[in-house]
């Protein structure tokens, strides 16, 4: 779990910081985010499941693939022989396939040690992720928020944190994302509470 005092501290800060975050925070309450369980290899699965996908539709897929395999976390060695088919008819795309089985391959035979990521800043992190397959910007964002608990991310990339930041700010349709960095920095050291609070404003 995220440690509650940071995130206590968080709240307050941003409350100070920006009155239109102060006023979500007072509607939603108090932050609830926590670390995802499992390791890091099930966050990255969860998070290649997810890109360009719904919540929904990402759960779905995630449920039937943790039933085909019978495990409550993913793991390497589940991909491994596993038959394409079978992974299609959970609802995962052949490109996601692909990525899922190489990042799972590097790790089954050492050549990825994601567990040492846990030692990087949060660059270094992101820059040894989108090096493997599939992996951008934002699914890095999602392992850095989700699975190594780090405080000040934000996921520009994300459609609905963009639209939620959008409305709240009455920015225009077309704003770039240099718009929202510029935005998001009354949020630092916090911006990764300040993102969980505008997807809570959104939901």
């Amino acid at each position: 779990m995220v440690s509650d005092t940071p995130v206590r501290a968080a709240e307050r800060y941003l409350k100070r910081a920006d009155p239109v975050l102060a006023g979500i925070i007072r509607r939603h309450g108090p932050c609830t985010l926590t670390q995802k369980p499992g390791s890091h290899f099930h966050t990255l699965v969860w998070a290649i499941i997810n890109q360009q996908l719904s919540v929904r539709a990402a759960a779905t897929i995630e449920a039937r693939l943790l039933e085909h395999f019978d495990t409550r976390e993913f793991r390497p060695e589940h991909i491994r022989g596993v038959r394409e088919q079978s992974l299609r008819k959970c609802g995962l795309s052949g490109q996601k396939i692909r990525y899922i089985r190489e990042i799972s391959r590097q790790v089954r035979h050492g050549e990825l040690d994601l567990e040492q990521l846990n030692t990087l800043d949060d660059e270094q992190v992101s820059e040894r992720l989108m090096a493997l397959p599939g992996i951008g910007r934002w699914t890095a964002d999602m392992l850095l928020m989700f699975s190594l608990g780090r405080l000040d991310v934000l996921p520009v990339g994300d459609l609905a944190l963009r639209k939620s930041i959008r409305v709240h700010y009455q920015l225009p349709d077309d704003a770039g994302h240099e718009v929202y960095l510029e935005l998001a920095e009354r949020w630092r050291p916090y911006r990764t509470i300040a993102s969980w609070y505008y997807w809570a404003a959104v939901d």
